[in-house]
């Protein structure tokens, strides 16, 4: 059993058509109302904008959002089911890892990406909030983002999969908290292998003493032949047998999935046919 949050949002990436998505995965799920809960924001109906505030563009109205959902999230696990965020843009995740870890402070968390989300405010080359939900989970940003996560996310505790645009700024902070062992970039996943890949991850969480898992999953990580309904396309990415690998190897897992987020399909950029779109449908299922 799951509890469903839709999110309709797309001001952390400052493009349209991610705020569509929702509500699209919830009819194609076949979702009733009382399975899932939407969290509407005024904002999102709004033109937007470029302007920032402190580095981060449309920074209230991300804020005001993560700060909803996780305290969505928290009540949602009380119940004791598990919690699926259902997206939106990856600025979410900041909120909904939020919620998870304050229900379980040594949480770990698959980031499937194509990017790090670790930048901060002052290494961001766009000032888009969904590039940063990982620093601020960590405590690393400079605003009222790192007031989210009370609770601080463990270095340690993360794992990126699919991960092959990092920016400079990323990689800077990511060799700083020495933790370079935990980025499982598409090249290092075609060398090892997903199976081989999961089961390592495993092993380190095991190591760490994780029982549950947030899994934040940005349907990037994908290779744009796949998938190429989403805002930010990265060439060389995972196969659809990799992601058969991985999917498995999450059911296969002794960490129990607590939570997972799914973002960043935009519906405005999907075929006639809406490719994407069943790709997602298909996934959210296996997943």
């Amino acid at each position: 059993m799951c509890t469903y949050i839709g999110v309709p949002f797309r001001s952390g990436c400052n493009r349209e058509g991610a705020q569509l998505a929702p509500a699209i995965l919830c009819e194609a799920l076949e979702l009733g109302s009382v399975q899932i809960k939407f969290l509407h924001f005024a904002s999102e109906i709004q033109p937007l904008s470029d302007e920032q505030y402190q580095g981060i563009k449309n920074y209230d109205t991300v804020l005001a959002m993560v700060l909803r959902l996780r305290d969505s999230v928290v009540e949602g696990l009380k119940t004791k089911k598990k919690v699926v965020t259902l997206g939106g843009d990856h600025s979410l995740a900041l909120g909904s890892v939020a919620g998870s870890l304050l229900h379980d402070n040594n949480v770990g968390v698959i980031w499937f990406d194509a990017h790090g989300d670790i930048n901060t405010e002052a290494t961001s080359p766009s000032a888009n909030a969904h590039g940063m939900p990982v620093a601020a989970l960590m405590g690393l940003c400079s605003t009222a983002l790192n007031e989210i996560a009370p609770v601080r996310l463990k270095p340690q505790n993360i794992f990126w999969v699919g991960a092959r645009d990092l920016d400079t700024g990323e990689v800077d902070i990511i060799n700083r908290l020495g933790i370079s062992d935990n980025v499982y970039s598409a090249d290092k996943v075609h060398q090892m292998g997903m199976t081989v890949v999961m089961q390592e991850i495993t092993n380190k969480m095991c190591e760490r003493k994780i029982t549950n898992l947030h899994l934040s999953f940005d349907i990037d990580g994908m290779d744009p032949s796949i998938v190429a309904a989403t805002g930010t396309k990265v060439p060389n990415g995972l196969t659809q047998e990799d992601f058969e690998q991985f999917a498995q190897g999450l059911r296969d897992s002794t960490i129990s999935l607590m939570a997972m987020d799914f973002v960043e399909y935009n519906p405005l950029l999907d075929d006639a046919q809406q490719t994407t779109g069943k790709w997602c449908k298909e996934t959210l299922k296996q997943l």
